[in-house]
């Protein structure tokens, strides 16, 4: 599938790292909230900001573009992800290799979920919205 000159993969290489790079900003946006409370609100708090706060970034990015109920499932996906990110270090010690095999599984889930909803006529570019 090469177009415009640009080589074979090309694009899914580009979709990767912006999928990547997604889940990482939700990790570390929960990682954030962390820091700044201390990790002393509660997840159903927590949850409610983190929230409200990637819904209306992806509404920014994509605004009329897609359908509310796609944007409202993107958000629970990163929602998840940034709980994580909130949750973790609560519970357990920071360890580099941790975070990345965690990152590592979670893009890994997300490409199958992607494959899946493209093979099954969802919307362009699978289930995840990368802005």
């Amino acid at each position: 599938m090469s177009d415009e000159g640009n080589p074979q993969g090309a694009g899914q290489m580009q979709e990767l790292t912006q999928l990547q790079s997604s889940i990482l900003m939700a990790f570390n946006l929960g990682v954030s909230y962390h820091q700044q409370s201390g990790g002393l609100k509660s997840i159903t708090e927590v949850s409610g900001e983190l929230g409200h706060n990637i819904y209306t970034n992806l509404s920014q990015v994509y605004g009329n573009k897609l359908e509310d109920d796609y944007l409202r499932a993107n958000t629970e996906y990163f929602l998840q992800i940034a709980l994580l990110g909130y949750i973790i270090p609560s519970v357990c010690a920071y360890e580099e290799d941790f975070k990345n095999k965690l990152l590592s599984l979670i893009e890994k889930r997300a490409l199958k979920t992607q494959e899946q909803m493209s093979g099954q006529g969802g919307p362009p570019g699978g289930t995840i919205v990368t802005p």
